[in-house]
């Protein structure tokens, strides 16, 4: 990734950040947000700002900063330890969750894949206690991409909690709901067994270099293999416009809105994708008695 071309994409980011204009899909706009859910398991919108040119970039930047963590293991050491550090910190427990940073599943069978949980207060964490990752252009630029990437997406989260009526959910001293953003890279010998649960408020599927592989149902009483199907899309990928789906997750089930259920199934083929996923501040979750989900066969 030139830093031209790296450079005049973040311009044109934080130029759109205030004119981001996000449509829900006009068949469903007279359809509760909850039924939504009932019915179908998510609801698509779409993000005529953020396409392939924006996320072509962020993946482009991504693979330098893997190349650069996997030749550069004392550098990789010391970011994951900087997590570990951030996980026990006061920080932390605005988000409810312990992933944060780094995992590099390359080479465990199975899973197969490399992913990276982006914070807005871990990245001030690592700004502030390791300036020396500021020296490193492969770090920088990604977190910065991460940080422009996941700015406009809290609106979308309020939205979706004022629609069902849970407008306190998000309440903190902050002005935005907590967000991890997730970038994953998927190897072509990567392969899911089983569907499973988000433990989030939403999730956001904010982009992926193959829709087709991602599966998921509404939530019922008892799942088969057959009732996970691929979303029906009305928009495309495209330059500067992309399709999204909004999805609840376990942590709204105290108040009847029961998680989608979703697996990325086995293409053969090196795939990307990146998902926001809206925390809930301070929260402790619960053990919830949710459906069991079924095994997937996968040739």
């Amino acid at each position: 990734m030139k830093n031209k071309s790296y450079n005049k994409l973040m311009i044109v980011l934080r130029t759109l950040l205030l004119s981001i204009f996000l449509i829900v899909e006009s068949s469903a706009c007279n359809i509760p947000l909850a039924e939504q859910f009932r019915q179908i398991g998510y609801v698509e919108i779409c993000n005529e700002k953020h396409g392939t040119e924006t996320f072509d970039c962020l993946y482009s930047c991504f693979d330098e900063f893997i190349h650069f963590l996997q030749t550069n293991p004392v550098c990789e050491q010391k970011l994951y330890a900087a997590k570990e550090r951030f996980i026990r910190s006061s920080d932390r427990q605005y988000y409810s969750t312990n992933f944060f940073g780094f995992y590099d599943e390359s080479k465990r069978a199975g899973r197969n894949q490399v992913s990276f949980y982006y914070s807005i207060h871990l990245h001030e964490f690592l700004n502030f206690h390791y300036p020396e990752f500021n020296e490193i252009p492969e770090i920088t630029r990604f977190l910065s991409l991460c940080y422009e990437v996941q700015q406009p997406y809290g609106n979308i989260f309020d939205q979706a909690a004022n629609e069902l009526g849970l407008e306190t959910i998000f309440t903190s001293n902050y002005d935005h709901p907590p967000i991890l953003l997730k970038v994953v890279k998927y190897l072509p010998s990567y392969k899911a067994t089983h569907p499973h649960y988000d433990g989030t408020a939403f999730s956001l599927f904010l982009d992926s270099t193959d829709n087709q592989s991602l599966l998921l149902a509404p939530y019922k009483s008892s799942f088969k293999v057959e009732d996970f199907t691929c979303p029906v899309r009305t928009f495309s990928r495209r330059y500067n416009q992309n399709s999204i789906l909004l999805i609840p997750g376990i942590l709204l089930t105290e108040f009847a809105i029961y998680p989608t259920p979703h697996i990325v199934t086995q293409s053969g083929n090196t795939r990307y994708a990146t998902i926001a996923f809206a925390m809930r501040p301070h929260f402790v979750p619960q053990k919830n008695e949710l459906s069991p989900l079924p095994n997937f066969i996968i040739e």
